[in-house]
């Protein structure tokens, strides 16, 4: 019994490594997911910082975040296994990888007006440039993180696509 409880704990242990895995492959080898990473840690940043969301609205962007990257990681998954299943070009095969990516696309277009909808308020933008204003070192470490970000974005690896490395 007890061989068998630590055998269940160790299977379920391993399951969570691979799930971390996947994120990891994700965010080492998909631009997109490094910006939808990116843009959530900003849109936390800022929400948290600036914004009093009460649960549902921080709830809701929660949800938001993690739907549009889990898209992107199915996307990823879908594009990777088709791949695979068809190395030479194949119409229907980019049907489904043009198909997923708009999903993720969907999914994106309608974080966008939920962000619209929670953040949208110019007496806040004013509050927030004044924020950053008042303290020259705020600035500097905003623009350094953005910076740093952009950095993020683009030096990612590349992954192999069709069965030759690019």
């Amino acid at each position: 019994m007890a061989c068998n409880m630590t055998s269940k704990l160790y299977d379920l242990r391993k399951s969570f490594v691979y799930a971390f895995r996947g994120v990891v492959f994700c965010i080492r080898y998909e631009r997109n997911m490094r910006i939808h990473v990116t843009a959530t840690v900003y849109v936390f940043f800022f929400a948290l910082t600036f914004y009093e969301l009460n649960r549902a609205e921080l709830i809701l962007l929660i949800l938001t975040c993690s739907v549009v990257m889990s898209l992107e990681a199915l996307n990823t998954a879908l594009e990777v296994l088709t791949d695979k299943a068809s190395p030479e070009y194949s119409s229907l095969a980019k049907a489904a990888k043009d198909a997923a990516a708009g999903a993720v696309l969907l999914s994106s277009i309608a974080a966008a007006i939920i962000g619209v909808l929670l953040f949208w308020d110019l007496e806040m933008f004013r509050v927030i440039a004044d924020y950053f204003i008042q303290s020259p070192l705020l600035l500097v470490a905003l623009l350094i993180s953005a910076i740093l970000a952009g950095i993020f974005v683009l030096n990612g690896k590349e992954r192999r696509k069709r069965g030759k490395r690019k």
